[in-house]
């Protein structure tokens, strides 16, 4: 091998870079130049506007003036997020009543039939069919719905790209509470679930400033406490009001104890970085990511596998071992009493 290199003379270098350039023109300098500049020109007329031009149109900036404006910004953030609650709220009306139809008027009164039929004892009977089972009846048929179209919708706007725009408007708050402003993500994380938002928390540096986003990332509500909060909602509050303003007013109180849990986030992230861990607010950059087409067909399978089904099996889990307990609790005697 060094023989074959030592063989290679100044001439063979000299032709070859003849031949090379005869290959790529003469003008090659030239044409690489021009190809730079034109690029560079490229990316000036679409981010320089100049005095005498008029502006040329962008949809991100057009949205970002309207979502991130100081003012009517969080005026879309609650209308935006009460339009979601009031469409999960309504929207669930019809499904909701359709599977409880079907598994409490018609899988019940059949698996009661069948176990009079086969002889079980009453006992027996009542404990699985109307106690385990009535309680995970009633379950699938209130949390399924909701979930099934809360979920996609708030992953639509995840996917689109509107959820930083939110951090970003409640940054200059969090500065105020003496928190960082990364704990805006983190607490936007913890609306989906409060485990991924305490995991976002290692973004923010600062040891102290990472443990007040920890501490206060519980008062957000995560994905598990949505369709409770909407259940809780409709039946306490949509009940006093007349029927065609029950899904808005409903949803409107979701929205309030999230704003409620928003606010006790800054109260309790400004009495700690003022008493125990107080300590200098670090600065903070965001980077908002252009706007995407959301992956709708993506969105709603992953939505309704990762979410959907996982929240309601962990709601059977507990609803069936629950019923369970209340049927014991509603039939047992003990000297003729009642324990319940």
């Amino acid at each position: 091998m060094m023989a074959d290199i030592k063989t290679i003379t100044a001439d063979d270098i000299l032709r070859t870079a003849q031949e090379l350039r005869a290959q790529v023109g003469v003008d090659f300098h030239e044409k690489l130049v021009e190809s730079v500049y034109t690029e560079a020109a490229s990316l000036a007329d679409r981010a320089v506007t100049r005095a005498d031009e008029a502006p040329k149109f962008d949809l991100d900036r057009t949205i970002d003036r309207l979502v991130t404006h100081r003012r009517w910004g969080f005026v879309f953030m609650i209308l935006l997020f009460t339009l979601v609650l009031w469409i999960t709220i309504t929207g669930a009306n019809v499904p909701s009543q359709m599977i409880a139809g079907l598994l409490l008027d018609t899988v019940h009164p059949w698996l009661k039939g069948l176990a009079a039929a086969i002889n079980m004892p009453w006992w027996l009977d009542g404990f699985l069919i109307d106690g385990m089972y009535l309680a995970t009846a009633w379950v699938v048929s209130v949390m399924l719905p909701p979930m099934a179209i809360f979920f996609p919708l708030f992953t639509l706007l995840e996917d689109f790209g509107y959820l930083p725009r939110v951090s970003f408007n409640l940054d200059a708050l969090f500065r105020r509470s003496g928190a960082h402003g990364k704990q805006a993500l983190s607490m936007m994380m913890g609306f989906g679930c409060n485990a991924a938002g305490v995991v976002a928390t290692r973004i923010i540096d600062s040891p102290r400033e990472r443990l007040i986003a920890i501490i206060t990332n519980n008062f957000a509500l995560c994905n598990g406490r949505w369709p409770t909060q909407i259940l809780i909602a409709t039946i306490f509050i949509g009940s006093l009001v007349p029927a065609h303003l029950a899904g808005l007013i409903s949803a409107a109180t979701v929205v309030g104890v999230a704003l409620l849990g928003v606010f006790f986030t800054f109260v309790v992230s400004w009495f700690l970085s003022r008493t125990m861990l107080r300590g200098e607010v670090s600065t903070f950059s965001l980077e908002l990511p252009p706007y995407r087409p959301p992956r709708i067909w993506q969105t709603i399978y992953t939505s309704l596998i990762d979410r959907t089904i996982y929240v309601l099996w962990r709601a059977i889990v507990f609803a069936m071992p629950a019923g369970a307990v209340i049927w014991l609790v509603s039939n047992v005697t003990v000297g003729g009493t009642s324990i319940a």
